[in-house]
């Protein structure tokens, strides 16, 4: 039986030179031709942004001459996958996998998306808790310029009820995996400067925030930010958030102690 691997990376944003540089300078160290390898991608993966023209098949073709099936949860610059999936229901197919349910295109079936709402997976069988969606800080910059932009970006209310419902039915996790973070959290030295706050929509924070509150779990990790920081170790849990360029060894990450730092958990 082959040898199974487990990556964290966060936002590629339609990148696949990310993936491809990771490939090219680890597939011998790791064997990655030779294992059964799995990135979870934090957001903002890019594969469904554009919607139309070509744009987005040929990422989704870049990233499948790799040998990785990629899991996306979905960030704030892409469109939910159900909104994809109405457009072309003959192209997707849905799944049970992880012990619950994703979405795959059949013509890319490395590429798996992970519930538009929170919901329970087993990665690697740790038992994760997913929480997608975000607010992209520039929204009025993009709707100014006519950029994609996504309306249902973050979690409604009754997705969020169901967050709250999953909260109080599992209690314990091993694994949390979101696309922006529990409010106390936010990097506040990376807010962008040319951005005032006061028009930034928090709900989202806010949310992880009243989620993570008395919730029983070992690791959190979260994209969005654009940078890579482990934060304080506070009674045996660990919250990472991960930009794009260190990609994480999810078993490293799993058993670090609080002597480790982010260079001991990286692939």
């Amino acid at each position: 039986m082959e040898k199974e691997r487990w990556f964290l990376l966060g936002d590629i944003h339609g990148k696949p030179e990310v993936i491809r540089n990771f490939y090219e300078k680890n597939k011998e160290r790791l064997q990655l031709d030779t294992g059964n390898n799995h990135i979870i991608l934090l957001g903002d993966v890019g594969a469904n942004y554009a919607l139309q023209g070509q744009q987005d098949a040929r990422f989704k073709k870049a990233l499948s001459r790799y040998p990785f099936t990629y899991i996306c949860l979905r960030g704030n610059h892409e469109a939910r996958v159900q909104k994809v999936i109405e457009m072309h229901p003959e192209k997707w197919e849905a799944k049970k996998k992880y012990g619950g349910e994703i979405y795959v295109e059949k013509k890319f079936p490395q590429i798996e998306y992970l519930s538009d709402g929170p919901a329970v997976y087993e990665f690697d069988g740790y038992k994760t808790f997913s929480l997608p969606g975000a607010y992209s800080v520039d929204k009025w910059y993009r709707l100014n310029r006519g950029w994609t932009w996504f309306e249902d970006e973050q979690l409604s209310e009754e997705e969020m009820n169901t967050g709250r419902k999953i909260k109080a039915k599992e209690q314990e996790f091993d694994l949390v995996i979101s696309h922006t973070c529990p409010i106390s959290y936010e990097p506040r030295d990376l807010f962008l400067p040319y951005i005032s706050q006061e028009t930034v929509d928090k709900r989202m924070e806010q949310y992880l925030g009243e989620i993570e509150e008395g919730l029983s779990y070992k690791r959190w990790v979260f994209g969005h930010f654009h940078a890579d920081r482990l934060y304080p170790w506070k009674d045996g849990r660990q919250m990472l958030m991960l930009f794009n360029r260190s990609v994480v060894d999810l078993q490293k990450f799993m058993h670090m102690t609080e002597k480790d730092g982010l260079q001991d958990i990286l692939a």
